[in-house]
């Protein structure tokens, strides 16, 4: 049975000190966002963002409703893309998992589980099968839908945390994300981020995750490919690597994000010791964005048609920059790493990797309510 929200009282005063390191032997804490204490929980998670760059990331949502007409393994990356947008422009995400580690070998530190209101099985459209498994595992989408956070309060929340847009220097990535199976993630924390549906091709959305989750994006699911032995889902992949779940129950954002960490880190340590994992950054499972280019090539010279395309699509998540007209809001990467958001009223919000951010935040939820 999930508990019920924590509801922060008003006046709320943020405690001296940070974290305690993390202690082997110790439990994690999984610690749980409401409407009620969500600036005080991203007031923490601020402080973890600044203080541990390497952050693992779950969600929950409900399910798939728009299915291929053909097998998944026949379809390209972008025919997948295009079932992942139906998909996540029709429905609603339920968690956010974010776990917080010191170091590439550190176990997690920290976790928050962040709950969503949106979703409403009653009225709006879900897999029952997906639903009815979140909630044998102790989701309380009642609990959700009178306490839960806001998406725009969360969207607002993200950008200023610290963890989104968070390059410094030539664009270099501040943040190191560890992911599992992610595609869907991302498609759904995009979506969250531009308060819209997702753009229209796969080259434009790798290159939006590029732009708000920087280079260093790692999908275990995708790491795999490289790891004899390694098959089945995160608890399958995380037994096989003796990594274990500290807290929580599997399909709960925050325990699921915690065990993500665990098999990244394993795999690194076990098959990857000496060479690394740098070149799998920034490539997503099922959107290869490399062999739907090949393949395209491939079929234009079948054809003996020639073909253009712009080499910076090759590189993983997108080029070095992204811009996007098409809609009110506008994202831009200005290679220092930050992005800039603007709405119709030609006005615009910076958001820094500083804990100076908390009053932007104040302002930028006062408006969406």
């Amino acid at each position: 049975m999930t508990v019920h929200p924590e509801l922060a009282p008003t006046g709320f005063s943020h405690p001296v000190g940070g974290f305690a390191p993390a202690v082997k032997g110790r439990k994690l804490e999984i610690r749980q966002v409401w409407a009620g204490n969500v600036d005080y929980e991203f007031w923490r998670i601020r402080q973890a963002a600044a203080k541990y760059p390497y952050v693992a990331m779950d969600t929950e949502f409900p399910g798939v409703v728009h299915c291929p007409s053909k097998p998944h393994f026949l379809l390209t990356p972008s025919e997948r893309y295009a079932a992942l947008k139906s998909n996540v422009d029709a429905l609603h995400l339920i968690q956010v998992g974010l776990a917080f580690a010191p170091s590439p070998d550190a176990p997690p530190a920290i976790a928050f589980e962040i709950n969503l209101r949106e979703f409403d099985p009653r009225v709006h459209r879900h897999a029952p099968e997906s639903v009815q498994l979140l909630a044998d595992h102790g989701l309380d989408l009642a609990a959700h839908r009178a306490h839960g956070v806001d998406a725009r309060v969360l969207a607002a929340h993200l950008m200023a945390s610290g963890l989104v847009c968070a390059g410094g220097a030539n664009n270099a990535s501040a943040v190191t994300w560890a992911t599992f199976h992610s595609a869907y993630d991302f498609g759904y924390l995009v979506k969250l981020l531009m308060g819209r549906k997702l753009p229209r091709t796969l080259p434009e959305f790798l290159g939006l995750v590029r732009v708000f989750f920087g280079e260093q994006v790692y999908d275990v699911r995708h790491i795999m490919g490289r790891c004899p032995g390694l098959r089945g889902g995160l608890d399958a992949v995380a037994a096989a690597l003796g990594a274990q779940r500290e807290a929580g129950r599997a399909h709960q954002a925050g325990s699921d994000s915690a065990l993500t960490w665990e098999a990244f880190r394993r795999v690194r340590q076990v098959y990857f010791a000496k060479e690394g994992v740098r070149g799998f950054a920034g490539v997503l499972f099922g959107l290869e964005l490399e062999l739907d280019l090949a393949a395209a090539a491939a079929n234009g010279n079948k054809q003996g048609g020639a073909i253009n395309h712009n080499n910076s699509n090759i590189n993983k998540l997108g080029g070095s920059k992204f811009v996007n007209n098409g809609g009110t809001n506008k994202f831009a990467s200005n290679g220092g790493g930050r992005c800039a958001v603007g709405g119709g009223n030609g006005g615009r919000n910076r958001s820094r990797n500083s804990r100076r951010v908390a009053p932007q935040v104040q302002v930028a939820v006062a408006a969406l309510r």
